[in-house]
C-alpha cells in the first residue's frame, strides 16, 4: 500500500518521532562501540559524526529535539569535539584521547 502525498508530507511538518529516534541513536552508539577501540573521546567523535549526518536529513523543526535526545547518549556537536581535541593534544594525546605512541591506531607511533 502506497502513502498518500498528504501524508507524507504531515509527517515531515509532524513532530520528530521520539522512539524511532532513540532506537536510531542506540544503533549509532553500538556501531561507533564496536570501532571505537575503547577511547572514550573517539567513541564519542563516531557517534556524534554519526547524528550530525542523521541530524542534516530531517526536517529543521525536528534537529533540536533529535540533538537534544541523542546528547542523552553522549553527542557533542563539533565545538565541542574539537575543543576535546585541542586539549588532548596539549595534553600529550592523540585525537583518540591516548596517550601518543600507545595509541592502537598508531597515532604518534614513527
Amino acid at each position: 500500500m502506497h502513502k498518500h502525498a498528504y501524508d507524507c508530507k504531515a509527517e515531515l511538518l509532524g513532530p520528530l518521532d521520539e522512539d524511532a529516534w532513540f532506537q536510531i541513536c542506540q544503533h549509532e552508539w553500538n556501531i561507533a562501540h564496536r570501532g571505537c577501540g575503547l577511547s572514550w573521546s573517539y567513541l564519542v567523535k563516531l557517534f556524534s559524526s554519526a547524528i550530525d549526518r542523521r541530524v542534516s536529513m530531517l526536517p529543521e523543526h525536528q534537529r533540536v529535539r533529535a540533538i537534544a535526545i541523542a546528547a542523552d547518549k553522549g553527542y557533542e556537536t563539533l565545538e565541542m569535539r574539537n575543543e576535546d581535541d585541542a586539549i588532548n593534544l596539549a595534553s600529550g594525546c592523540c585525537i583518540h584521547g591516548i596517550t601518543l605512541g600507545c595509541c592502537p591506531f598508531g597515532c604518534g607511533s614513527l
